[in-house]
């Protein structure tokens, strides 16, 4: 399969504790309750009460990052994601001494049915309408794209939104995540707060992604681990992009989501079925889909202007 970047409507040019699934009760907490750290308000797709699915939307239940992990139930997936953040108040995870890593994010838990479309994960806006990218921006998006196919992400899904499609830069799950571990049945899974080692399979599955031969095997315990250098969220800028080293994320927006969905409709029609596989792509619009894990992090609004005067933009 080639590498290449696939853009829509506008394109640019390419280039802790110990804790278990077993263990967790469900840590949601009341909006009244939520405290706010760096002014950083961070929300996730709200549980299912009955393990049924659940419907599209931006809005979920706001969370208490000092109480992760918190549980994650859709039709398609259960177990639980646990947020790991280097400047939170009262953090303790050492990120295994990378001290450029800002955050990383664990998921843990089962597959209830087969995958009905690829998997992606993405970096989205949350909004319905069609981003309106500024010169600025372009330059900010193609430093982002260079950066991730430095990183060997070169099948990027690029879109400004509209059409049925979120704002959004995406990729293959699979081949997106840093840590993959699969625990078969009866076996214990890796626990979640420590650190997950990276194994031969990582090294292949990011390098050969689109050779291997992995379906998704509804009895087994999937763990996951992404790690984030660039975006802080409590300061809510970006550092060290190329030709952009440093700057403000609310010039640009006050809502980033992290999501990871099936693709179900390309252009309005349906996919065809992936048999499992998790290096399946997905080429044109996705314009329908089935989120089964998002966090959404924001900037609280105070009413008054904010100042801009350090910096704009960088440029090398």
């Amino acid at each position: 399969m080639n590498n290449t970047v696939t853009g829509h409507a506008n394109k640019v040019a390419p280039e802790a504790d110990e804790t278990s699934a077993a263990t967790i009760k469900t840590n949601v907490s009341d909006e009244g309750q939520i405290p706010s750290f760096g002014e950083l308000v961070t929300q996730l797709q709200t549980p299912s009460s009955d393990g049924g699915p659940v419907a599209e939307s931006f809005e979920g239940t706001n969370v208490d990052l000092t109480k992760s992990p918190f549980p994650v139930n859709n039709d398609l997936f259960e177990g639980l994601i646990h947020i790991l953040m280097r400047d939170l108040p009262g953090n303790k995870y050492t990120f295994d001494g990378e001290k450029e890593v800002l955050w990383e994010i664990q998921i843990q838990g089962k597959f209830k049915r087969q995958i009905k479309g690829p998997i992606y994960l993405a970096m989205e806006l949350p909004q319905e309408e069609k981003y309106k990218v500024t010169a600025p921006m372009k330059l900010v998006i193609k430093a982002c794209l260079q950066l991730m196919k430095t990183m060997g992400h070169k099948d990027v899904h690029l879109s400004f939104g509209g059409s049925g499609e979120v704002p959004h830069m995406g990729a293959p799950a699979f081949h997106s995540f840093d840590r993959v571990v699969v625990t078969p049945p009866g076996a214990t899974p890796p626990p979640l707060g420590h650190h997950l080692e990276r194994m031969p399979s990582d090294i292949q599955r990011r390098k050969n992604f689109f050779k291997i031969d992995q379906k998704i095997d509804v009895g087994s315990t999937y763990t996951f681990s992404m790690k984030n250098r660039r975006f802080n969220p409590l300061s809510w800028k970006v550092v060290g992009v190329p030709i952009a080293r440093q700057f403000t994320v609310s010039r640009f927006a006050e809502s980033v989501r992290l999501a990871v969905y099936e693709v179900l409709e390309e252009n309005g029609q349906p996919v065809e079925d992936p048999q499992g596989r998790v290096n399946t792509m997905a080429k044109k619009k996705h314009t329908k889909r089935n989120t089964f894990i998002w966090i959404k992090m924001s900037r609280k609004h105070h009413g008054q202007e904010e100042a801009y005067q350090e910096e704009y933009l960088h440029l090398d």
